[in-house]
């Protein structure tokens, strides 16, 4: 899938969830003087949650990589560390497959846009 960003057109891949938690949250945009940083403080625990009757937030990333612990909510016997982009999608996750939940710990997101739902920061830091 192909998502529109200032920069031009980029390949992403597209995830669409209930809620996010993120431990440690470390977030930043922009190049040069228009960068921006938002970063929590340590040891805390960030919450994106969808909104409305659907309460689904829509995630377009460049990349994403971690632990794998659960995949269709049933537990792996070990933990799979995993890496996803647009190019290496693997056969077990394929868009055509039907919905499928996983759980990923340890990740590390490259993301490229979010819509919807709200955000809930402990700790929050802005840096420029």
């Amino acid at each position: 899938m192909t998502v529109p960003t200032a920069a031009g057109a980029r390949r992403a891949l597209k995830f669409t969830v209930r809620s996010l938690e993120a431990l440690d949250l470390d977030l930043m945009a922009g190049k040069g003087d228009a960068a921006i940083r938002l970063r929590t403080g340590p040891t805390t625990t960030s919450t994106l949650k969808g909104e409305g009757s659907e309460g689904m937030v829509t995630l377009y990333v460049r990349a994403l990589s971690g632990t794998l612990t659960t995949l269709g909510g049933v537990s792996l016997p070990g933990p799979r560390t995993v890496s996803l982009a647009p190019e290496s999608i693997p056969a077990w996750l394929a868009p055509a497959g039907p919905a499928r939940t996983i759980t990923f710990t340890d990740a590390t997101v490259s993301p490229l846009a979010q819509y919807g739902g709200n955000l809930s920061l402990t700790g929050l830091r802005l840096d420029s």
